[in-house]
């Protein structure tokens, strides 16, 4: 610790052996630096301060019927926009800004100015905001913050105005195309039930009800197609017998042939037993046998048939009559049934097609009654938007109170000249201080014996003071008078300056003076 303060007091003597670059640095940069300070324009602060009451009567009645919208998100937007370029250029013009300018670069340089200069604060609870711009002269200033409290004032009214009649714009806009897709939808809708009647909700009932109805029936054509078939069967097998019945009587006719073909079958019989069939006796026999059954068939041809024999029977007749109706009535519920199940099957191929006639009504339903309740919607917020219009029209959400209206600036708000002033003289006692510290490295000073010591390695046994005779000490004397008159005749100075800049009449009187010399 000792040594690092003994190397800062050698620091600062070396600083203070090359003083006379601090001497150097004030007197330069001193007098430079307050003329320059002196002379800088004068600079003129206006502010307004205005008050955006947004507490309205009409909010809670018009709660549900009328758009609300928020008014401190309006003015918070209002806020970061006013410094927009299109809102500087409206401010521009309305303070004649604009007429100050030759070339558009100069009218660039112009709207960066008043974006960096002109400032906008808010309170922090209450919607009170204070509007601020500096520059010179004093009413340019006040015009300037007057042109920007109207810009605001007349942006935060008008925006509400301009986003209702594009509203309004829009929601026509809507109405009209969801109008024309209703009645597009509409149109699908009554052309899909004209086309497909039958199939709609409703008569999926009336479908079952008659497939079932036609099923009942067609079971019941089949049980009677079944009886009369049952029926003709058994009329059948009652004709049969009596038939066979009149044949038996007719098998026992007898002819004058009968004995004959008896006596000669016996002979074949036995010409058999001898012979095979391709012998001329057998062959012969079979003739003549054959020859006298034509005879006898011929000879019971001319007597009675069974036919005759049965047609004389009533019950033959009446069966034949029966047997006759039965196919008439097996024909026609044969037809009977064949319609019946056609029918089933046409009603069984509609109801596989009712799920897609439903799935397609229901889209059709889905896509019309979506499109009516964007549309109702839209109706309603369009009633909803002519109220808020109406009701805009009558009062204003925000209602502006100017606190504080601008005014001229009678006396400047700055540049802060004391403090710039003081600014310099640290400024040039900082640099030469610095100055003097990187010489004494350069061209170190030896102004101890411990630094000589460090610097020569040899130890030193005494100190050999500076005489009269020398001269040394009355040069030092002469190096101390000359810095401190100098720093004296600085400090005066600074004084003056300081006392120059603190009175703002003396200071326009002087700068008028030079204005006027130079």
């Amino acid at each position: 610790m000792q040594e690092l303060i003994e190397d800062f007091l050698q620091y600062l003597r070396g600083i203070w052996l090359k003083r006379r670059y601090i001497l150097l640095a004030l007197w330069i940069i001193c007098p430079i630096g307050w003329i320059a300070v002196t002379l800088l324009p004068n600079q003129y602060t206006a502010e307004a301060r205005v008050y955006a009451d947004t507490r309205s009567l009409l909010q809670p009645l018009l709660k549900g019927l009328a758009i609300q919208t928020d008014p401190g998100q309006e003015l918070a937007m209002m806020e970061k926009t006013l410094l927009s370029r299109g809102n500087l250029e409206r401010i521009a013009r309305a303070s004649d800004a604009d007429i100050r300018v030759n070339s558009s670069a100069e009218y660039d340089e112009l709207l960066d100015d008043l974006k960096e200069t002109i400032e906008i604060d808010k309170t922090r609870r209450e919607n009170l905001y204070t509007i601020t711009f500096s520059g010179d002269p004093p009413q340019y200033v006040r015009d300037v913050v007057q042109a920007a409290l109207d810009v605001f004032v007349e942006n935060t009214l008008g925006e509400k105005r301009q986003d209702t009649d594009t509203a309004n714009s829009f929601i026509n806009q809507q109405i009209q195309e969801y109008e024309a897709r209703l009645i597009e939808a509409e149109k699908r809708l009554a052309s899909f039930k004209q086309e497909y009647t039958e199939f709609l909700p409703g008569k999926e009932t009336t479908y079952y009800s008659n497939l079932e109805a036609v099923k009942k029936q067609l079971e019941e054509t089949r049980l009677q197609l079944s009886e009369a078939q049952t029926k003709l069967t058994s009329a059948r097998a009652q004709l049969a017998s009596e038939e066979a019945l009149a044949s038996q009587q007719t098998a026992k006719v007898r002819t004058e042939f009968d004995d004959r073909i008896l006596a000669m079958q016996t002979r074949l019989d036995d010409l058999l037993l001898r012979y095979t069939e391709r012998h001329p006796d057998v062959i012969e026999m079979k003739r003549q046998i054959a020859s006298l059954q034509r005879q006898k068939d011929n000879a019971i041809v001319n007597a009675k048939t069974p036919a005759a024999i049965a047609s004389e029977s009533v019950i033959y007749q009446d069966l034949k009559i029966t047997v006759s109706q039965l196919e008439n009535e097996v024909a026609s519920l044969k037809v009977r049934e064949q319609r019946h199940q056609e029918k089933v099957e046409s009603l069984e191929q509609r109801l596989r097609q009712v799920p897609d006639v439903e799935a397609k009504l229901t889209g059709l339903n889905r896509n019309y009654e979506i499109t009516k309740s964007k549309y109702e919607d839209l109706l309603s917020r369009r009633e909803s938007a002519l109220i808020s219009e109406s009701a805009g029209k009558t009062t204003d959400d925000i209602k502006f109170r100017v606190i504080d209206a601008p005014r001229v600036p009678l006396e400047p708000s700055g540049p802060k000249r004391p403090l710039f002033i003081a600014g310099v003289l640290i400024l040039a006692l900082g640099i030469g201080v610095g100055l003097s510290f990187v010489f004494s490295q350069i061209n170190p000073a030896v102004s101890s014996v411990q630094q000589l010591y460090q610097q020569t390695g040899f130890p030193v046994f005494g100190v050999v003071s500076a005489t009269q005779s020398s001269g040394l000490a009355k040069i030092e004397k002469r190096k101390m008078r000359v810095f401190v008159l100098s720093n004296a005749v600085l400090l005066c100075g600074f004084i003056g300056f300081m006392v120059i800049n603190l009175l703002p009449n003396l200071h326009s009187k002087i700068i008028l003076g030079l204005g006027g010399l130079l």
